[in-house]
């Protein structure tokens, strides 16, 4: 799956790119800013991999200006209960005070809560020690959760409701922002977990349009 928004795409994680990732996952300016700072092997990296790579999990690769910059997700989605957990990590380090990450994030939450309503909220964890995650979650709807002022691994929380009132004033500072104004793409590819129920969204996107 490919989703185009803002000038910047996000493409469903691929065993051929999982060492990317456990590469720059494991650089010690990255590992610093994760609840997990252990070394990552290759064979923890492929059994990780073959954990998530089903409908229940997606990650993206962050693609911009034609670089793989960072990696995004919306993991452990439950279906019944309609909630899932976001998390986002950009190995880029010039990009990590840009507008960047919020723009991939806020196209992603607009597939999630928009395009295949499978969540209702949103939780991700931020360390309270990186101010920039916070900051621009925060400009997005995450809010604290109460309880989690002096916990140094902070849940943050973002109700479904409360994004949609802010869509349209964020998705419209975001297209100036980064000077496109396209509206979000997503293009099915023969790997997704979950081919039928995206075929039938592009079908409805496409009789709406």
């Amino acid at each position: 799956m490919i989703i185009k928004k803002y000038g910047i795409t996000i493409q469903r994680l691929s065993e051929e790119d999982i060492e990317l990732v456990r590469y720059w996952r494991n650089q010690p300016e990255i590992r610093q800013r994760m609840a997990y700072r252990g070394h990552i092997t290759s064979e923890m990296q492929k059994q990780w991999f073959d954990s998530i790579n089903n409908k229940y999990n997606y990650y993206f690769v962050i693609i911009y200006e034609g670089r793989k910059i960072g990696l995004i997700n919306t993991k452990s989605v439950n279906m019944q209960d309609k909630y899932g957990e976001g998390g986002i990590f950009i190995w880029e380090q010039e990009l990590w005070n840009s507008y960047v990450p919020s723009l991939a994030s806020l196209a992603l939450l607009e597939f999630t809560f928009k395009v295949l309503d499978f969540s209702n909220k949103s939780f991700i964890q931020i360390l309270r020690s990186n101010p920039a995650a916070i900051k621009y979650n925060k400009a997005i709807g995450y809010v604290l959760i109460p309880g989690q002022e002096n916990v140094e691994n902070q849940w943050y929380i973002l109700i479904k409701e409360d994004f949609l009132k802010r869509f349209d004033r964020l998705d419209r500072g975001s297209c100036i922002v980064s000077g496109h104004y396209d509206p979000i793409e997503i293009i099915g590819e023969p790997s997704d977990k979950n081919l039928d129920i995206i075929n039938k969204v592009l079908e409805n996107m496409q009789k709406e349009g």
